[in-house]
């Protein structure tokens, strides 16, 4: 798997940029039917690698050459069948210690759409951005704008030119949602793929204006409570929209459950959390990246390789800067999850390579 391409200027984001507030915004419908406990108590059971198929010898490998290669991991976790069967935290992390996941945040709004769709708050994939957002619309842009959909923004087949080419002057702009949309029309929306956080951020504003609640109130009522995550930290823009295309911070232990939730297809203990048949479509390939990735809905697929005993599995990810990973691997039953330092991401090997070196060689 290709190393996702990044840039130095996001660590603004750590050096500086607070979480705004966030105001009132409506009343939310309610849905009862939907608020039946979950799992909220749910904590990982751990189990020895061989109890579930995996090679402790090959496992015991990692540890060194984490060590030895990775200054910039911070964690490495392995579940297996359920089970947590491999933890190892650096540089004085712990289980309790959140880190910034920046573009795996994506893949939470993803989750949130297919939510919002089956609770009634969207009705189509095909519904125009415009809908939710007309005031960013008007004057005498390029009209095509206006054919800019939900599924467009989560394919990043928008066409607009991507904030990330200068991410420093979105990120310092007055409003997110305007910079985005500003940006100048290089491909037809909807033909072609190109990576842009703007468009994932745009899916925040439209969750907010459907549902009358905050990103956040949202995740928190329908995803993260039920998940029982509450140790996280999310950051929201100028206008106090929560971040879409990045922001959130997770312990690596809440990454696994996210993950974990995919790999049962939504459903957590009895509750579908999400769709089922949201988790396969945004999971699966939409369109080819390049001859080795594709992308769903906000989700990276491809063939994960065992490079020692040279086969390979379908796989997808959630992927942040510097390493940042939630891998699922269906056809194994696995879930792994890496957390690194995104500063010191030049000085040491993509976190991903670890995967196919280490952990891959090891499951039976």
């Amino acid at each position: 798997m290709i190393f996702r391409k990044s840039w130095l200027v996001w660590l603004v984001l750590l050096a500086g940029f607070a979480a705004l507030a966030f105001g009132d915004r409506g009343q939310a419908r309610a849905n009862q039917s939907q608020q039946a406990p979950g799992k909220e108590d749910f904590e990982w059971q751990e189990s020895t690698p061989g109890q579930q198929g995996i090679d402790e010898a090959e496992l015991s490998k990692i540890d060194p050459f984490v060590r030895q290669n990775y200054p910039n991991i911070y964690s490495v976790l392995i579940v297996r069948h359920g089970r947590l069967v491999y933890e190892q935290y650096y540089q004085g992390r712990n289980r309790a210690s959140d880190t910034p996941v920046f573009s795996v945040t994506k893949s939470l709004i993803s989750a949130l759409i297919g939510i919002a769709l089956r609770e009634g708050y969207l009705t189509s994939l095909d519904q125009r951005i415009a809908d939710f957002m007309p005031e960013y619309f008007g004057g005498n842009g390029d009209p095509l704008k206006r054919t800019i959909t939900i599924r467009d923004a989560l394919t990043m087949t928008g066409g607009l030119e991507p904030t990330d080419k200068n991410i420093n002057a979105w990120l310092f702009s007055a409003d997110w949602f305007q910079y985005a949309l500003e940006r100048p029309l290089q491909n037809r929306p909807g033909e072609t793929f190109s990576y842009n956080t703007g468009l994932a951020h745009l899916l925040s504003g439209v969750l907010t204006r459907a549902t009358g609640m905050s990103t956040k109130d949202f995740a928190d009522q329908y995803l993260l409570k039920p998940l029982g995550i509450t140790n996280y930290r999310w950051q929201a823009d100028p206008k106090g929209y929560y971040g879409g295309g990045h922001g959130l911070f997770l312990t690596p232990r809440d990454m696994a459950k996210f993950g974990y939730l995919y790999l049962r297809n939504g459903n957590w203990f009895g509750r579908q959390l999400i769709p089922e048949d949201w988790v396969k479509q945004s999971t699966r390939k939409h369109l080819a990246v390049d001859s080795l990735e594709g992308y769903g809905y906000l989700w990276w697929n491809f063939d994960q390789e065992d490079v020692t005993r040279g086969r390979s599995f379908p796989a997808y990810t959630a992927s942040g800067m510097g390493g940042q990973l939630i891998l699922v691997v269906p056809a194994l039953d696995m879930v792994v999850v890496i957390s690194a330092d995104a500063e010191q991401r030049f000085r040491g090997n993509d976190p991903q390579e670890l995967v196919g070196k280490m952990i891959m060689p090891a499951v039976r």
